[in-house]
């Protein structure tokens, strides 16, 4: 049950004129969630039929009922992968997702959480294959339109249909930096798991998504800022996304615009690699710091995630080309260069766990120089790991 609170004086519903806090204590499903809902009464007359999402336990994730070695995945010799990147992105032919067995759907899962994104061409899955594959990973994300009666028999997906302007116009007047590194949804309780992308129309050229490693982000900070950065959480929110949704596409969304608070480092559930968890999307202030001090230091860390060059893939896009990614470890952007062409797509989502910090988890660098000492180097790893000679000795740990 939800704890309200204006100003600290407890409420039975949300205000329309202040911020309420919501608490919700921990139980055995899942931790305590603080959330905030911002009042509606500034931000015009709509009132959304939905208020914030309450956390939900979810069901394990299938990547831990799978091989790490993979040998149904790739049992058959067509199956071919190619790691685009050392940190991140796999490229997966001669596999069709919409025939997948549940033995290697759960490899998937595994490996995707390890890869960060996998991508796939020529896929013949369709909307409704896509939500079935996503069915037996978990619970949708996505809640259906209230309003709309015939949403009630469609499958629950997310229409990508992007818009035919230029996002650095669009800023001067938008709040919500919506062509920036986001992970999808990540200021719910529950921010999505897995999220599967399916592009059916797109330009001659232009378009591309990039990705950025988690993972490789917190790794790559100094010993000293890793440390400060464990110990801080971040409020991620939808109220950008609300203002400029309601007051530059003149539109009314269904639910009410919330603020979560997230650790600023997550330990994956699958992996157990620590993970900067943060996007410049939504993400809008640290907790407990002064503004001065959050700002600068948002600054800072989004710098650092938007020059990962070494932490980043590009995928160019081909028609029904399918990028399968772990939002739990990834951020991603969309490149806006191709306006007035247009860009299709489908995507599905799922529900994730509320994210945490596991004490003693290690960041993915030191688990792999753990790994290929121990001489547990498997299939999920890159090709690096796997197949490179390190006869002159192991990557240097963290320092």
């Amino acid at each position: 049950m939800a704890q309200l609170s204006v100003d600290g004086n407890s409420v039975t519903q949300l205000s329309e004129f202040k911020p309420t806090d919501i608490e919700y204590p921990a139980t055995k499903d899942h931790p305590a969630v603080r959330q905030r809902a911002p009042p509606l009464q500034p931000l015009g007359h709509h009132r959304p039929a939905r208020g914030p999402r309450e956390p939900v336990a979810v069901p394990e994730d299938r990547g831990l009922s799978a091989d790490a070695d993979l040998p149904h995945l790739f049992a058959d010799s067509a199956v071919q992968r190619i790691d685009l990147t050392p940190s991140l992105g796999t490229l997966i032919t001669g596999l069709q997702l919409s025939a997948l067995t549940n033995a290697q759907k759960d490899e998937l899962a595994l490996l995707v959480a390890h890869r960060g994104v996998l991508f796939f061409r020529n896929q013949d899955i369709t909307a409704e294959g896509q939500r079935e594959l996503f069915d037996y990973y978990g619970i949708p994300e996505l809640l259906p339109d209230p309003e709309d009666e015939k949403a009630k028999s469609k499958p629950i997906i997310n229409i990508i249909q992007e818009q035919e302007e230029d996002f650095r116009a669009t800023y001067v007047h938008f709040k919500w930096p919506f062509a920036d590194f986001h992970a999808d949804s990540s200021f719910q309780a529950n921010p999505p798991s897995f999220s599967l992308l399916r592009i059916d129309e797109l330009p001659p050229t232009g378009g591309d998504t990039s990705w950025i490693s988690g993972y490789g982000t917190y790794e790559t900070l100094s010993a000293p800022l890793r440390a400060f950065s464990d110990t801080l959480s971040a409020w991620h929110s939808s109220q950008r996304v609300y203002e400029s949704v309601v007051s530059h596409w003149n539109r009314n969304p269904s639910e009410r615009p919330v603020e979560t608070l997230h650790p600023l480092v997550t330990t994956h559930p699958v992996t157990g690699y620590k993970v900067l968890n943060l996007n410049s999307g939504f993400v809008t202030r640290l907790d407990g710091l002064k503004r001065y001090e959050s700002d600068k230091l948002l600054e800072l860390l989004f710098t650092h995630i938007h020059t990962a060059q070494d932490h980043m893939v590009r995928f160019r896009w081909e028609k029904n080309s399918v990028a399968f990614w772990d939002n739990r470890a990834t951020t991603h952007r969309a490149t806006h260069d191709y306006a007035p062409l247009n860009r299709h797509g489908v995507r599905v989502t799922i529900k994730g766990q509320i994210p945490r910090q596991v004490a003693g988890s290690l960041s993915r660098k030191e688990a792999v120089v753990k790994a290929l000492k121990e001489g547990n180097a498997y299939a999920v790893h890159d090709d690096n790991t796997r197949k490179g000679d390190y006869s002159r000795g192991y990557p240097k740990g963290l320092s």
